[in-house]
């Protein structure tokens, strides 16, 4: 991250150690990981005793006031519970505005699936600051984490189900309809790949994505609804060879997909 954010983070972090309330601070995303860029914002997860969780988010924002510019919005997860609240904060720095992520956790639910997620991994070297080793407990239960699993059959027949679908969209010019189905297109193609590609145990498909092979990723980016639908049928024609080559080399039936490119193809005609 770059000079301005450190600072702030820094500055967080000496108040944050003063109130009783946190019990401890670790990082997250890519500054845990070493993959931090002069682009990347603050991932920050906080500790909370359950007694106060009720007003952590007050707690934490008025720190972050304190240290920072002024901030612009908050905006809130929708998965935020009674476990975890995730507020992604848009601030002013000195010369620009930044994204700084607090990640707020009840302690008294670090069990719940959310929370867990969120200490994947946690190492001691990730800790900021710890209050009665609070954090390092969680380094003794964190979960390893897991490379991408999902079930080979479903996703083809997934894909070729909506591939289908997008003929009749496509005749009728239907861009407002099309557009999921592309969406849909793309998440199941890219599911598939990660069933063989996926080299780590942690983050969400946006990391793991990066560990395909760089002419898979390129075919990927073909499921874009344009407003140029005659583009969108070629993109579509040339990625359904594509995907084909990648089902078929993972064990996958051709003949299904045999059977929609001809349909498919005949209905464009």
């Amino acid at each position: 991250m770059n000079a301005e954010l450190e600072k702030i983070l820094t500055d967080y972090m000496v108040l944050a150690q003063k109130e009783s309330a946190i019990l401890g601070a670790w990082k997250f995303g890519s500054i845990s990981r070493g993959l931090d860029d002069a682009l990347s914002d603050v991932d920050l997860v906080l500790l909370i005793d359950g007694s106060c969780f009720s007003h952590a988010d007050d707690l934490a924002e008025s720190i972050l006031k304190k240290v920072c510019a002024g901030i612009v919005l908050r905006w809130e997860e929708d998965f935020n519970s009674g476990a975890i609240h995730n507020n992604g904060y848009l601030i002013r720095t000195p010369s620009s505005l930044s994204h700084f992520d607090l990640f707020l956790l009840n302690q008294e639910q670090t069990d719940d699936p959310m929370c867990r997620i969120h200490y994947t991994g946690l190492k001691e070297e990730h800790i900021l600051f710890d209050r009665r080793e609070a954090v390092k407990s969680l380094c003794y239960n964190s979960p390893a984490g897991e490379l991408w699993r999902a079930d080979r059959d479903r996703l083809a027949r997934t894909y070729l189900y909506h591939f289908a679908m997008s003929a009749k969209y496509l005749l009728r010019q239907d861009y407002f309809k099309l557009y999921p189905v592309l969406h849909t297109l793309y998440e199941t193609h890219a599911s598939l790949l990660l069933t063989e590609y996926d080299a780590i145990p942690w983050g969400g498909p946006q990391n793991k994505l990066q560990y395909i092979p760089l002419e898979k990723q390129a075919h990927l980016k073909r499921y874009v609804c344009l407003e140029d639908l005659t583009q969108v049928r070629e993109n579509l024609r040339q990625s359904l060879a594509w995907f084909q080559e990648d089902a078929t080399e993972l064990g996958e039936s051709a003949e299904p997909i045999n059977a929609v490119s001809v349909f498919w193809s005949s209905l464009l005609q």
